[in-house]
């Protein structure tokens, strides 16, 4: 009987046990949803208004397939909450914590500040009963009157929570204070108080109402509001976000930690309604409620439709209650980067890259697209089988790159969110090196001379800045500026001249930093003071730099031109505003001959020079959202040209809140939207049903440290059993028989593997 071959073929059954019982998990990640309303026509027009990361999105299909509102909200600060017009369902508010107060006349499709005598801008809640409110962030209550603001009330702290009963109009603020108005806000009177900060309130009768509290539970009057009688039995958490009722009788109230609630009695006792809500820990690592606010259907009783927002996402019944659906407002195909061959005038390829592992290839301009989803397994970014929490996919593309050479080489790189540089080759796939520091929130830039140096460049979000001379193969840090602040990513852009200059810049805390010597010294080149703590910091540099020297950096506070490689900078002036928000800009491939530069301005849509940014025009639809989703780590520019844009006047766009680019074939005029595949097409490429030969890869890489130190001993237990043969045949040693060899070998291999691993 031959041993070893089946010693050795029980070895390799050992290993592979387990292999074919891995199932990989797609899912998207968190959507932390602030705020949502349904319209008060939502039988007829089923739209969903929706604050969810700060992005304000819509929804014309009961919640489906979400469109990003980004017209005339040219705000800098945070969008804080909305109301919508209970008698006109195109008229929405929108207030913001510092650039006051906006309106919609359209249903959200565009919007204009109405700050008219407000004498704060910083501001939290809004509401409309018979007139419009607004609570500002630190105290007091302001009401529109006519075309101008005027203070309702006085408050020593944050109003919580406005509502109205049929009456009367009441609110609640966070020393747990009940006011009353019986005169559409112009007086008030103190009520009932809570003995903590009142989070809601909702009335059924000018008499009965509720009130939800941020340690006390649900408080029931039914003395409108003089007397406060806790209503918790039933409720194990006394974290109150929001209560509604349909009618007085059914009420929900949603709790921090727990989830939604139910009550068919008025309070008197609550039911648990949560059958498919979800919540993941990282709301407790970072110290958010799980749930917060609910939104009931106009037509309750006849679609039994409940809105449910919070950390994890939006959830909708409509079943009243009974079971919940989780909702795609920021799905994982959310476009990142987007990348355009340099000889696309004759390849015509595109590159698009998702927030969650997902990549496709066009090369007919877009018309059509192929998943690029080899390398791109779970299994080689996390090196586990475990399963993963639904939040934690760590394939999450930040920027994006095409060689230089890519028409020789067929090589793009990519990073991913958290510590990754991927490379990758036409027949080969993805393949991900991670930096032996942890780094997070990666930016990518090529040389252009890379045919010749190979040189790659990567920079990080702690500062730390890496080179590769070998194509992507390996990188070494060399370099280090101060850490960026928290979700930002910084932007490198390369010399066009770098084989003699040696010069990168790269954005950071002080502005933009240069270096010379190929990234190993840097140096801080902004007057912090002119970028007045301008963030969000977009760089794009001239392609003619070493002739014109020539640099832009788009911020909160507005559009810097530098002329003398980053020395000195001064403002851009546009018919945009006096403190416009860039959120991209890019440059012609041909700016030393044709001077154009264009623009993305928040809230005002592109804006487009012919004369290297000395006067602008607008040009497209403001509509179309060309940049990247609010509080999203951002790596890549979301405008980019074409190399061959001097003939085909090409450029491409991307900013949406699903799986879309936009192309413009004549300079930015016009816009056609462009959509990729569905996800569920990428999952049959990304193979979650996985065949043998996967999984034997997966396998492999998971546990090639350890096949490497078995590889050893077994090497070391195969050249003593050589030796030992060697001995016994020719110094003629018959004790020293097969037996005694086959076991002197298995002790020192099994002493090997226990040294090495």
């Amino acid at each position: 009987m031959n041993y070893k071959k089946y010693f050795f073929l029980g070895l390799l059954t050992a290993l592979l046990l387990g292999l074919f019982s891995f199932n990989a998990q797609a899912h998207d990640p968190h959507d932390v949803v602030q705020q949502v309303e349904l319209s008060p026509t939502y039988q007829q027009d089923r739209s969903i208004y929706l604050l969810v990361r700060g992005n304000f999105l819509k929804s014309t299909d009961g919640g489906t397939t979400w469109q990003r509102q980004v017209n005339g909200l040219d705000h800098q600060t945070p969008l804080m909450a909305f109301s919508t017009d209970p008698t006109d369902p195109n008229r929405l508010y929108m207030s913001t914590g510092g650039d006051g107060i906006y309106q919609s006349d359209n249903g959200g499709e565009t919007w204009q500040p109405i700050n008219q005598g407000l004498p704060e801008l910083n501001l939290n809640k809004v509401a409309v009963t018979d007139q419009v409110f607004v609570a500002g962030h630190d105290a007091n209550l302001y009401r529109r009157e006519g075309d101008s603001w005027t203070l309702a009330l006085a408050t020593d702290g944050p109003v919580g929570a406005i509502a109205p009963t049929p009456d009367n109009i009441l609110i609640g603020d966070q020393q747990g204070q009940l006011s009353r108005s019986a005169d559409s806000g112009k007086t008030w009177t103190p009520v009932g108080k809570a003995d903590s900060a009142i989070t809601s309130i909702s009335a059924s009768t000018a008499d009965t109402l509720w009130v939800g509290t941020a340690e006390d539970g649900v408080l029931r009057s039914q003395d409108g509001g003089q007397t406060l009688t806790a209503a918790n039995q039933g409720l194990p958490e006394t974290a109150i976000q929001d209560i509604i009722s349909p009618d007085g009788v059914q009420l929900y109230a949603s709790t921090a930690n727990q989830g939604v609630f139910y009550s068919d009695n008025g309070g008197d006792s609550w039911q648990p309604a949560d059958s498919g809500l979800t919540k993941t820990d990282q709301a407790d690592r970072m110290g958010f409620p799980h749930f917060t606010d609910l939104a009931l259907s106009p037509a309750f009783d006849q679609d039994g439709t409940v809105l449910a927002s919070g950390f994890n996402g939006l959830f909708k019944t409509a079943d009243q209650g009974e079971s919940w659906q989780q909702l795609d407002t920021l799905p994982g195909e959310i476009v990142m980067a987007l990348g355009v061959s340099p000889d696309y005038g004759n390849d015509q390829t595109l590159v698009t890259v998702s927030y969650v592992g997902e990549a496709y290839i066009s090369r007919d301009g877009g018309d059509s697209w192929t998943p690029m989803a080899k390398g791109m397994e779970l299994p080689f970014f996390t090196d586990s089988f475990e399963p993963i929490d639904l939040n934690d996919d760590p394939r999450r593309f930040q920027s994006l790159a095409f060689s230089p050479n890519y028409a020789k080489d067929g090589t793009l790189f990519a990073t991913i969110l958290n510590n990754g540089v991927l490379n990758y080759s036409q027949g080969k796939g993805w393949k991900l090196q991670r930096f032996k520091d942890w780094e997070r929130a990666l930016a990518l830039a090529p040389s252009p001379n890379f045919d010749q140096d190979r040189t790659l460049f990567v920079g990080t979000q702690k500062g730390r800045v890496y080179r590769s001379d070998n194509g992507g193969k390996r990188f070494k840090k060399i370099g280090e500026i101060e850490p960026q602040f928290g979700n930002e990513s910084p932007f490198m852009v390369v010399s066009p001249d770098y084989g003699n200059d040696k010069t990168v810049f790269m954005t950071g805390v002080e502005g933009v930093y240069k270096t010379t010597n190929g990234g190993k010294s840097w140096q801080a080149m902004t007057d912090k003071a002119l970028l007045e703590d301008g963030l969000k910091l977009k760089l794009a540099i001239s392609p003619n730099y070493g002739e014109d020297q020539t640099l832009w950096l788009g911020s909160t506070n507005g559009l810097l031109q530098s002329q003398d490689g980053g020395m000195t900078w001064a403002m851009v002036t546009g018919p945009y505003g006096d403190t416009p928000y860039i959120e991209a800009v890019a440059a012609s491939p041909d700016y030393g001959t044709d001077q154009t530069l264009l623009v993305s301005v928040r809230g005002k849509g592109l804006f487009k020079s012919a004369d290297g940014g000395m006067s602008f025009v607008a040009v497209g639809d403001p509509a179309l959202p060309m940049a990247i989703v609010t509080n999203f780590e951002y790596g890549a520019m979301p405008l980019v040209f074409s190399p061959n844009y001097a003939s085909d006047k090409t450029i491409f766009g991307f900013g949406s809140v699903t799986g879309e680019i936009f192309k413009s074939t004549d300079g930015a005029e016009t816009w056609q939207t462009i959509t990729l595949p569905d996800a569920e097409i990428f999952a049959a490429y990304n193979n979650y049903e996985y065949s043998v030969w996967n999984r034997v890869q997966f396998f492999a890489h998971v546990y090639q440290r350890q096949l490497i130190k078995l590889a050893l001993a077994g090497i070391a237990g195969v050249i003593l059993y050589a030796v030992l043969t060697l001995a016994s045949r020719f110094l003629k040693l018959k004790w020293l028989g097969w037996p005694l060899r086959t076991g002197a070998t298995l002790l020192v291999t099994g002493a090997a593997i226990a040294v090495l691993m």
